[in-house]
């Protein structure tokens, strides 16, 4: 699990690198990506549950693909290690990157 988390985590940044950042993702996704930038800035260990709870019911629900669930799962994972602030700087680059599409 962790070396997947890792391989997939290197990709990601070898696309906001690349000047790629984040393709376009569903509404759901990026509603979701709005609503974990707020968690992580206010460092809210109990929302950071709710939304993890909703991007499993969103991606069993197909409201988000399975990249988006990954990409979302990884900015929880960097909370939940107490880097709030690189969570947050990510979930703002998600919503940033839809403003260019």
């Amino acid at each position: 699990m962790r070396q997947q988390w890792l391989k997939w985590h290197v990709v990601l940044v070898l696309l906001l690198l690349s000047g790629c950042g984040y393709p376009e993702v569903s509404p759901k996704t990026y509603e979701i990506s709005k609503a974990l930038y707020s968690v992580c800035n206010q460092k809210s260990e109990e929302r950071l549950l709710v939304v993890e709870k909703l991007i499993q019911s969103s991606l069993e629900q197909n409201e988000i693909n399975e990249s988006e669930a990954q990409w979302l799962n990884e900015m929880i994972t960097q909370a939940r290690e107490g880097d709030w602030e690189a969570a947050m700087q990510e979930s703002r680059q998600m919503m940033e990157d839809q403003a260019g599409q």
